[in-house]
């Protein structure tokens, strides 16, 4: 059994019909599902509560077991984090939940790497 925990920033819960939020950091909430053999078998969603440091919601997902972060923008200090924590930064290909999965386990999808990075507090 292939078992992996994806995350997505989100801008209100709608499930796997959430919109995808802008901006990592800034999200309200994420969506976290659990992908077995290649299809969604569970899908939550948590609040991204205040933090005062862009490694609170970071540790917070690596918690939970995520294993991939598909986000929109992200800022240098929480994508390093992120890669610190053994979790997968990739670039969202679409605008739900449904289809940024459907897009990485589909193969297409870009890694996030530092140059593709945004300035601290700046929206999408």
């Amino acid at each position: 059994m292939n078992t992996l925990t994806i995350a997505v920033p989100v801008e209100h819960n709608e499930g796997l019909n959430s919109p995808i939020s802008a901006h990592f950091g800034h999200s309200p909430g994420f969506v976290i599902a659990s992908i077995i053999d290649g299809k969604v078998e569970d899908v939550k969603v948590i609040s991204n509560s205040s933090h005062s440091s862009c490694a609170e919601p970071v540790q917070m997902l690596a918690e939970k077991g995520v294993s991939v972060l598909i986000a929109r923008g992200m800022g240098r200090r929480p994508l390093m984090h992120s890669q610190n924590m053994g979790i997968k930064v990739v670039i969202s290909s679409g605008n739900t939940v449904r289809e940024v999965i459907e897009n990485y386990l589909s193969g297409n999808s870009t890694i996030m790497d530092i140059d593709q990075t945004c300035g601290g507090g700046q929206h999408h």
